[in-house]
Order: structure tokens, then C-alpha cells, then sequence
């Protein structure tokens, strides 16, 4: 019997290197100033109820606001690169929900709320962070070197922005109850599921309404891809502890795209100011309060 040798173990993780990519991502992200970053972990996936493990989790914070990230990893072969094809984003699409957790006496309606709640804000005007008009993702391919598409390595695509939003779902939960943990009377949670791949093999497709290919596909280092997922984050519907919130997309970055999505977050305020413009742009889509009277 042939036993196997260390330079054959070498040989076979270097052809796949997913964790070296795992670690790689990692480094973009402890590398990002003032970022507070956990690799590895699991969660109960709220739909199976089963347990559930992730890549990274990562927040970036700002006064009373911060930035939540799930972030999965994914290694891909430069020989089958990740194709999104989309089009312009219409008004529908336009959006994206934060969350905010607070302290405090507020009026809902006609209840009174005292101590620890929550409200979703949704962010829909020409100023937010997904404007209409512009590029959207819709649907994923990969794409041989042979250049024959394949539809063989779309599963694994999807296995890891389902399992982005799985774990952001943990994240936009937690959320709700973010100003107790942080002992302020609010904080403005914004929580957006990442997929990050190897460099210089994503690309993007750009279709009119036609169904015409309006230009050359283009190489990217990020894209936002629609999703539209509804989660509940509170009580049973029809009750005051009821409270919901869509992740409007999923984003696919590059490492590259990755380092710099950070770097606005952390050095451009207006970048910043866009995922956060809830002062005049946004419009309060659920609120809830604590259903056990002891978390307040």
C-alpha cells in the first residue's frame, strides 16, 4: 500500500487552497482600522433550527451607528469565474432597512413603550446606498475556460449567499437590542451578507429590458446582487412585539473589492452617511418592544 507523502498533502491543499482564501479574507478584514472581527463560530439557522457555522463576522462602528457584516468565503478557479448578469435596479429595488435599538419612553401608536425597543427604517430615495438605475444582479453563472457556461458549480454559489444571509439573519436579530448591550439611549444597525472571492475572477453582465446584452462583459472586484429576503427579528404578527426587516441584497466582492468597500466605509463619511441617511430619507417600516419584560 502507497502511503501518502507530506509534499502530496502540500501538493493536493495548495490546488484548492479554500482555507489559504479563508485566511486571505481575513486579513482584509483585521487589516480594516477599527474593525472588530470573529472568525469562525456557529449559530441555530433560524429556518432549520439546526446548527449552522460561518466565515466571519465583522462590525464597524461610528457614534451611534454600525455596520454588521456576514461574511462567507469562497475559493474559485480562475479557469471557471463567477459571471452576474443583471440589469438596471427599478425603483422596487431601490432600498435597504436598518434597525434601530433603543432606550427609553416612546409612543407606537397607541402603546407606550418603556425601556428597551426597536424600529426598522427603510432607506428609498435617489440618495440611498442601492440608487435606481443602478447595475443589479439577478442571476449567477459560471463560465469555462473553454468558454462554455456550466451550470455545474451555481450550487456551491448559491450554498454560500444563503448561508451569508443565514448568519446575517443572527446578526439582525441581535441588532434589535444593541442599545442595552452598548448602554445608549439609540444605535443604527446596518447588516449586509457578504460573499468574498479570489481576485480577478468576477465578472458582470449588463442586460436591457430587451433581454440585449448592452456592452461587453466587464471584470469587477464587487456587485450587488438582489435578494429581497423578509425576516421576522421580533413576536408573533399581529402583536407589539412583531417586527420585521428585508435584506434588500447580497453582496459578491472580490479581495480587493473587499479592502476597498472597507476603506470608504472607515475614511469617505459620505459613503458612510449613504447606508446611514435615515434622518431625511427613511420611513419606519415595524417597531417592537421586548416581549419578556425583564430584557428591557
Amino acid at each position: 500500500m502507497n502511503e501518502i507523502s507530506s509534499s502530496s498533502i502540500r501538493d493536493a491543499i495548495s490546488k484548492e487552497d479554500d482555507f489559504g482564501h479563508e485566511m486571505r479574507v481575513g486579513n482584509v478584514l483585521r487589516s480594516c482600522s477599527g474593525a472588530v472581527v470573529e472568525h469562525g463560530g456557529t449559530y441555530t439557522d433560524s429556518v432549520t433550527e439546526k446548527p449552522r457555522q460561518f466565515d466571519y463576522r465583522a462590525w464597524l462602528k461610528k457614534q451611534q451607528k454600525r455596520l454588521s457584516l456576514a461574511v462567507e468565503c469562497k475559493n474559485l478557479s480562475p479557469t471557471t469565474p463567477l459571471v452576474v448578469c443583471g440589469t438596471s435596479r427599478n425603483e422596487n429595488e431601490a432600498f435597504h432597512d436598518l434597525i434601530e435599538s433603543r432606550q427609553g419612553t416612546f409612543s407606537e401608536d397607541s402603546l407606550i413603550k418603556y425601556g428597551l425597543s426597536s424600529v426598522t427604517w427603510r432607506v428609498k430615495s435617489a440618495n440611498t446606498f442601492y440608487s435606481k438605475g443602478e447595475f443589479v444582479g439577478k442571476s449567477l453563472l459560471r463560465v469555462q475556460a473553454d468558454k462554455t457556461t456550466t451550470r455545474s458549480g451555481e450550487s456551491e454559489i448559491y450554498d454560500k449567499w444563503a448561508q451569508a444571509l443565514s448568519s446575517a439573519v443572527e446578526l439582525a436579530t441581535a441588532a434589535t437590542s444593541l442599545a442595552k448591550h452598548l448602554s445608549t439611549a439609540s444605535v443604527f444597525s446596518a447588516v449586509l451578507p457578504v460573499v468574498v472571492i479570489p481576485n480577478g475572477i468576477l465578472w458582470k453582465v449588463t442586460y436591457d429590458l430587451d433581454g440585449t446584452m448592452v456592452s461587453d462583459p466587464e471584470c469587477v472586484d464587487e456587485c450587488a446582487f438582489f435578494v429581497g429576503r423578509e425576516i421576522d427579528i421580533g413576536g408573533p404578527k399581529g402583536t407589539p412585539f412583531f417586527q420585521k426587516f428585508t435584506f434588500s441584497h447580497v453582496h459578491f466582492f472580490t479581495l480587493e473589492g473587499l479592502d476597498s468597500f472597507l476603506s470608504a466605509m472607515v475614511r469617505d463619511d459620505n459613503t458612510w452617511d449613504k447606508l446611514f441617511a435615515q434622518t431625511n430619507n427613511a420611513a419606519k417600516i415595524s417597531a417592537a418592544y421586548p416581549a419578556d419584560p425583564a430584557k428591557a
